[in-house]
C-alpha cells in the first residue's frame, strides 16, 4: 500500500505550485479541490485495507504504522474544515436568502443524493441474495444505520447542516453567535453520540465544521499575524505539525486532547497551503466528486472482492483489485453524476418553483 501512497504524494508534489502571495487564492474552490482530492484518495485506501489482508511486512507494513495508523480521522478533517468555511462564505455573501433555501439546497440535496447511492448497495444486496426488513433500511435511508455503504459521514454532515440552519434562523444578523451556537449543537450531538455506543469516528470531527466557520470569520486576522513574512509562515507550520505529532501518543486519553489533535492537523494543512498549493487537475477533479466517490467507493470492493480475492490471491492480485476498484469507483460516480445527481437537481429545481414566494 505505501507504493499507492507514494503515487498520491507524487501527484500532490507535481501539482505543488508557490502560491501567490498577493491573491491568497488558497482557501478557493479549485485549490481546496485539489486537497479533498488527496485526501479522499486516502479514504479509498483507508477503506480497501478492510476488504483484504495486505499484510507484506515492508510495503504494507509500513504503511499501516507510519501513514494510516498516525493520521486516523484526520484523513477527514478537511473535508469538513472545508465545508464549514465554504457555508460561512455563502452565508456573508448571500445572507438571509442563503439560509432560507438552506433546508432545499443543503440538506434535502444531500438526502436525494445519499437515498440514490442507497438504492444502489441495495440492489446488488437483492440480486446476491441478502434481504432486509423495513426497521433496517429507515434507518439506512437516514444514515444511522448501513447496509455496506459508507454512512457515518453522511449523518454528521446532515446533522451539521440541520445546526446551521437553527442557529441562523435564531442569530440572522449575528454570524459570531450563530457559529458559537452551531459549536454547542456540535458538542451536544458528540456527547449523544458517545452515549448511544456509536463508535468514535461518527462524532470526533465533528467540530472541525464549527472550526472552519470560525477561520472564515477570522481568516484576515489570522493571515496578518501567520503569513506576515516567510519566518512566522515557516514557524507557525512547524509548530502546528509538531504539536500534532506530539498529541498523538495521548491522543486516546481524552476528547479535549483529540481535539486538539485534530485541529493542530488542520491548522497546519491550512497554513502550508497559505504559501505553497496543490493544484493537480486529477486531485481537483476527484475533489469536485468528492460526494459520489466517497459514498460508492465501497459498492466496487464488494462486487470484486469475491471474484479477486480467492485464497490463492497473491499480493499482485491484491494490488490489481486496489486499482480495479479505483477505477470502477470513478466510471460508476461518472454515471451516476450524470444520473442520480442530475435527477436529484432536477427535483430540487421543481420543488423551488413550486414553492411560494414569500
Amino acid at each position: 500500500m505505501i507504493i499507492f501512497f507514494m503515487l498520491l504524494s507524487g501527484a500532490a508534489i507535481v501539482g505543488l505550485r508557490k502560491a501567490d502571495p498577493t491573491e491568497r487564492d488558497y482557501m478557493s474552490v479549485n485549490m481546496t479541490n485539489s486537497i479533498k482530492g488527496v485526501f479522499l484518495c486516502m479514504v479509498f485506501l483507508s477503506h480497501i485495507w478492510g476488504y483484504t489482508d495486505f499484510s507484506h511486512p515492508y510495503l504494507d507494513g509500513s504503511y499501516q504504522r507510519f501513514i494510516r495508523g498516525r493520521l486516523g480521522q484526520c484523513i477527514v478533517t478537511m473535508f469538513l474544515f472545508y465545508s464549514g468555511y465554504g457555508v460561512m462564505e455563502s452565508v456573508k455573501r448571500k445572507g438571509e436568502m442563503y439560509i432560507r433555501a438552506f433546508p432545499a439546497q443543503r440538506i434535502l440535496k444531500v438526502l436525494l443524493q445519499f437515498e440514490g447511492a442507497i438504492a444502489l448497495f441495495w440492489l446488488y444486496r437483492y440480486v446476491t441474495g441478502t434481504h432486509y426488513g423495513l426497521k433496517k433500511m429507515l434507518l439506512t435511508l437516514v444514515g444511522w444505520d448501513g447496509i455496506g455503504n459508507s454512512n457515518w459521514y453522511i449523518f454528521c454532515i446532515l446533522w451539521l447542516y440541520l445546526f446551521t440552519f437553527i442557529s441562523f434562523k435564531i442569530f440572522p444578523k449575528n454570524h459570531k453567535k450563530a457559529v458559537i451556537g452551531i459549536g454547542m449543537l456540535s458538542l451536544l450531538y458528540m456527547v449523544v453520540m458517545h452515549k448511544f455506543g456509536k463508535e468514535y469516528w461518527w462524532y470526533d470531527t465533528a467540530l472541525c465544521y464549527t472550526y472552519g466557520m470560525l477561520f472564515s470569520l477570522y481568516r484576515k486576522k489570522a493571515e496578518a499575524i501567520v503569513n506576515e513574512n516567510t519566518a512566522s509562515w515557516a514557524f507557525f507550520t512547524v509548530v502546528f505539525f509538531a504539536f500534532h505529532t506530539v498529541l498523538y501518543a495521548d491522543r486516546n486519553i481524552g476528547v479535549f486532547v483529540y481535539q486538539l489533535w485534530v485541529f493542530c492537523f488542520a491548522a497546519a494543512i491550512v497554513i502550508f497551503t497559505m504559501r505553497w498549493v496543490v493544484d493537480n487537475p486529477f486531485l481537483r477533479w476527484v475533489g469536485e466528486h468528492l460526494f459520489e466517490l466517497y459514498i460508492l467507493q465501497r459498492l466496487p470492493m464488494m462486487i470484486l472482492k469475491p471474484y479477486m480475492l480467492t485464497e490463492e490471491a497473491d499480493i499482485m492480485v491484491r494490488y490489481c483489485y486496489v486499482v480495479i476498484c479505483f477505477l470502477s469507483t470513478v466510471i460508476i460516480s461518472v454515471l451516476y453524476r450524470k444520473t442520480i445527481v442530475r435527477l436529484a437537481g432536477m427535483i430540487l429545481t421543481e420543488l423551488e418553483r413550486k414553492e411560494p414566494s414569500s
